[in-house]
């Protein structure tokens, strides 16, 4: 699992809330490789949750790499303590301070997506992953290291 999007979805992670449950409730299925919030990175190809706002726009993507500061606004934010609009196709996921139409600014999540099920602390997610990992290692460990039926 690629660990961005997990930890999207931590009581630590400055995301919108409605972003994180976006990303709880939506399956691999529902994300798309696009460059439709290329504004600010234009042409760079990322995943984003489909939403009705992606699904309008997504076959129209080439034509969002236009967009300039300016254009219709969808929504505001603060980062760094500087209030900044938030404007259509910018590449800027929606954080706890955003208002505004959330399903219209970039929900970026990959693949792996589909595996988070729920809100969890990053201690709890990072425990896990070395718990996991080390049995794993444990159990390849002890396949490598099978004595051999040869006698020299």
């Amino acid at each position: 699992m690629v660990m961005g999007t997990r930890f999207l979805a931590t009581p630590e992670a400055n995301a919108h809330a409605e972003y994180k449950a976006k990303l709880v409730a939506a399956s691999e299925g529902q994300t798309v490789r696009t460059i439709l919030f290329g504004n600010g990175w234009p042409h760079a190809p990322h995943r984003t949750l489909i939403t009705p706002f992606v699904n309008e726009w997504v076959d129209h993507e080439s034509e969002t790499q236009d967009s300039r500061p300016g254009g219709p606004l969808v929504g505001r934010t603060i980062i760094a303590g500087t209030e900044m609009p938030i404007h259509r196709f910018v590449s800027i996921p929606p954080n706890a301070r955003s208002t505004g139409d959330i399903e219209s600014m970039a929900l970026l999540a990959g693949q792996s997506v589909g595996l988070v099920r729920e809100i969890r602390p990053a201690a709890d997610i990072l425990r896990e992953t070395v718990t996991r990992a080390e049995h794993l290692i444990r159990e390849l460990s002890a396949q490598c290291v099978k004595p051999s039926s040869h006698n020299h």
